[in-house]
């Protein structure tokens, strides 16, 4: 659990950033309504600058390009700008206008952002940005040991896709969604939810790469693509407005609620459909990898010894 104090960060920021600025955003104050909250603008500057200078640090000990990949780098800062986009851009005011921006937010906060940052081996770079007596005495530490084991036994597929999946059909149900739009702490948890299971989800993803663990990871990705689609389905064809909070609201921008619904349970099941099928798609090229490269078996191309 390595990135839990990186990620400590983002867990302020995503707390805090359920102060949504204007009740009601129109089409001619969408690009004034970005929200500059210190709280939330502050933890993910905080990172990026620690996790500059963990890179330094690391490949100034490693070599340039060694220990984290350019690659992996800029993945971590294409996640944190997706978390700026959800968080601090307009994006974040208008869902409280829109249903289907809200969708939006979320599909940022579940799908695109956690596997980039993750990506980018936060928990390295984060630690290698620590002065060096610092690094090995907290990460030595009972605590750090402590906090390793829960996140690493939260972070298998089964449990990860488990409270993944708890996260998103409890936070969509109508009422606990209503109420998370109508009050600040309750918006906060929802947000903490989404980010906090989508980052466990996605490491238990990432890191599936022993084909014994690539198999239950397949099956985590393919159980949660099956539900988080049905869950979109039952959003989108929904007879009537299930959330009562855009009545009202949704007319500013020429949709009636029920057309806002439709349009948001679409986000939820096709891009975060295609999120969850390219990451099955990923696992079972593994498996199948894994299986041609086994040791001790025949292929078409080994001769045939007769005895």
């Amino acid at each position: 659990m390595r990135i839990a104090a990186g990620f400590l960060f983002w867990i302020v920021a995503v707390s805090r950033a359920i102060a949504h600025g204007p009740a009601l955003v129109r089409p001619d104050t969408l690009w004034r309504s970005w929200s500059f909250d210190p709280l939330v603008v502050a933890p993910m500057l905080l990172a990026l600058w620690l996790y500059g200078r963990g890179s330094r640090q690391l490949w100034s000990r490693a070599g340039y390009g060694r220990g984290v990949t350019y690659a992996q780098t800029l993945s971590f800062a294409l996640g944190a700008a997706m978390l700026f986009g959800a968080l601090v851009s307009p994006l974040d005011a208008l869902g409280e206008t829109l249903l289907s921006a809200h969708m939006a937010q979320h599909l940022l906060l579940v799908a695109v952002a956690p596997p980039l940052l993750l990506f980018g081996k936060p928990g390295i770079v984060f630690a290698w940005a620590l002065p060096a007596k610092s690094r090995r005495y907290f990460l030595g530490s009972a605590v750090w040991r402590f906090l390793a084991n829960i996140g690493n036994a939260l972070s298998r597929p089964l449990p990860a896709a488990l409270l993944h999946g708890l996260a998103l059909w409890v936070w969509h149900a109508p009422a606990p969604f209503n109420a998370a739009v109508a009050s600040d702490g309750v918006h906060a948890l929802e947000h903490i939810s989404f980010f906090g299971t989508a980052m466990l989800f996605w490491r238990a993803i990432l890191e599936a790469r022993p084909s014994r663990r690539a198999g239950p990871a397949l099956g985590a990705a393919f159980a949660t693509l099956i539900h988080s689609g049905l869950l979109g389905a039952l959003i989108t064809m929904a007879p009537y407005p299930l959330y009562t909070w855009y009545r009202g609201r949704t007319e500013l921008w020429g949709l009636s609620p029920l057309e806002d619904q439709q349009l948001a349970g679409l986000l939820m099941w096709v891009p975060l459909g295609i999120v969850y099928l390219a990451a099955c798609l990923v696992l079972a090229n593994r498996l199948v990898a894994a299986e041609e490269t086994r040791p001790g078996e025949a292929t078409p191309t080994d001769p045939v010894i007769d005895a």
